[in-house]
């Protein structure tokens, strides 16, 4: 998985990893259990999701799961390797997978066979799901990944503003909602729409503001408090990740831009989030 999605990609994943094994794969498990994904035996490679599973009649396997941003011409390989490690450690040879979410087109190949040997994986190319597999659910992790799928009934506003209005409505809490928007953000870069969602997604905030917030009109200094909350909140969450953003809304009863740029300095210095949340708790 190419790095500036990897790390989004895999938090989104690890809470919607089994609606993908059933609405998109088309396996019906009853639980799945992640395992260890670094696999060394005389070198180390490390899979994106490795799952024992069990299905409905009892009987169990393991799921390899990757995900794959650009058309690698030696995944058939990659896969054999994985697929060759994890039945070793494992004593059980595992069901393949691979989501290619890239924008151009599909050019990998699923299997190999020579004189000597074959294999075989699966390849899911996104572009070809349906995007309201995830679009209408309940959960926001699901409703990010509509953005990878296929979306030719609609247009390409709407349906970011469909994603987007749906992220609203799902999460209330305006600092988890902007996380979820900004990785929608970073996974639209896969499919070449990121300034179609930034523009939706401050159009969207506009609107908001003016509606519901009466000190949108204090101007200035409002601004530059907003500005202020924005940069800490990209601090806190940088250095301490979600647990740091429980405290935004602590540091957004701070008063002043000179009190904010104090507590910028304390975030640089401080080794926990219990150290910040006394000082907020002393100033607010």
């Amino acid at each position: 998985m190419a790095k500036q999605y990897d790390t989004i990609l895999k938090e989104i994943i690890k809470d919607v990893v089994d609606t993908l094994i059933s609405k998109v794969i088309g396996l019906k498990i009853v639980r799945s259990t992640a395992i260890e994904a670094k696999l060394q035996i005389t070198n180390e490679r490390e899979a994106d999701f490795i799952l024992l599973v069990e299905f409905e009649d009892g009987s169990k396997s393991i799921l390899h799961i990757e995900f794959q941003a650009t058309n690698y011409s030696q995944m058939i390989y990659r896969e054999l390797q994985y697929w060759t490690f994890i039945s070793i450690i494992h004593g059980i040879h595992p069901m393949q997978y691979v989501f290619y979410i890239g924008n151009e087109t599909l050019t990998m190949k699923d299997s190999l066979s020579t004189e000597t040997t074959t294999h075989k994986y699966q390849l899911i190319d996104m572009r070809t799901v349906d995007c309201e597999k995830f679009l209408y659910s309940d959960k926001p992790e699901e409703v990010i990944l509509s953005i990878l799928c296929n979306f030719q009934q609609k247009s390409v506003k709407i349906f970011i503003q469909e994603i987007l209005t749906r992220l609203k409505e799902l999460v209330p809490e305006e600092t988890l909602r902007g996380k979820y928007i900004r990785q929608v953000e970073v996974l639209s870069q896969l499919r070449d729409l990121q300034n179609e969602v930034c523009k939706e997604a401050e159009a969207m905030a506009l609107v908001y503001d003016l509606e519901r917030d009466v000190r949108f009109k204090q101007g200035r200094e409002r601004g530059l408090l907003e500005g202020e909350q924005r940069g800490i909140e990209g601090m806190l969450e940088l250095k301490f990740g979600s647990a740091g953003l429980e405290l935004m809304n602590m540091v957004r009863a701070i008063p002043t831009v000179d009190k904010l740029e104090e507590f910028k300095n304390l975030i640089k210095k401080a080794g926990s989030v219990d150290e910040l949340r006394v000082v907020l708790g002393r100033s607010v």
